[in-house]
């Protein structure tokens, strides 16, 4: 049979789909209220997020809930207990050495393949990139850079053209955004990290593979570095809230 030969049009292929429920819909908002609110660190980890009392909060019924806890456990935002509870991931040292393991060979991959192509639109939006950094550690705005820098990184990774390592790049950064907002957003580190971009950045403009992929490799070990002395530092501390929500 060649596609010639299929009598039904896709309009009276269409009511044979399940329909787009209100349900679905709703649970789209439930997850991207409760991501953003994870990832700037409104929802600390370690809190406990209860069905019904998200149901009750958002003024939904369950399921548009239990949809959005099942998408952020997902992404690696949400530990999932099967039968008894969901808890904002709390951060794992292993699990970090394990993603920032993967977001070197991806980011590094990724400046390699943006320096032999990047074009002027490009340079210059990453141009600015930098001044909005620079405006923020001035202005003593941790938070704020940390975003930037997120969007420096994500223009570059966007750059190499290739989809599949984009994909694995933008999950493996919402696995890890919230801890840099949280943990690396302090003045000494951020004026080593804007230096850091400013490098990377002229070695895209340059062309220069190697120096692109190997400043960013280490720019990323750095960041690990830091955020693991941070946690090892919390822990001992014992300074991890924890709440329900």
């Amino acid at each position: 049979m060649t596609e010639y030969d299929i009598k039904e049009t896709l309009t009276e292929l269409l009511p044979k789909f399940p329909a787009i429920t209100r349900s679905e819909t709703l649970a789209d908002k439930v997850f991207a209220y409760l991501e953003e609110a994870i990832i700037e660190g409104e929802i600390r980890a370690g809190t406990r997020l209860v069905e019904t009392d998200l149901a009750e909060k958002f003024g939904v019924s369950r399921p548009p809930v239990r949809e959005a806890i099942q998408r952020l456990g997902a992404n690696g935002l949400v530990r999932i207990v099967p039968h008894k509870c969901a808890v904002v991931a709390l951060p794992d040292i292993e699990e970090v050495k394990e993603i920032y393991a993967a977001k070197r060979l991806i980011e590094g991959f990724s400046a390699r393949e943006a320096a032999g192509r990047l074009g002027s639109k490009e340079t210059i939006q990453l141009k600015s990139l930098i001044r909005k950094m620079e405006t923020h550690i001035r202005r003593q705005e941790g938070d704020k850079y940390t975003r930037v820098a997120e969007q420096f990184h994500d223009l570059v990774n966007r750059a190499a053209g290739n989809k599949v390592t984009y994909g694995i790049y933008q999950k493996l950064s919402k696995q890890t955004l919230w801890h840099r907002i949280n943990f690396l957003s302090f003045p000494g580190r951020l004026k080593r990290s804007l230096g850091e971009h400013k490098q990377i950045l002229d070695a895209l403009i340059q062309g220069n593979q190697d120096l692109a992929e190997s400043l960013i490799k280490e720019h990323i070990e750095y960041s690990k570095k830091i955020l693991l002395e941070r946690l090892s530092k919390n822990a001992r501390d014992g300074s991890r809230g924890r709440g329900e929500i």
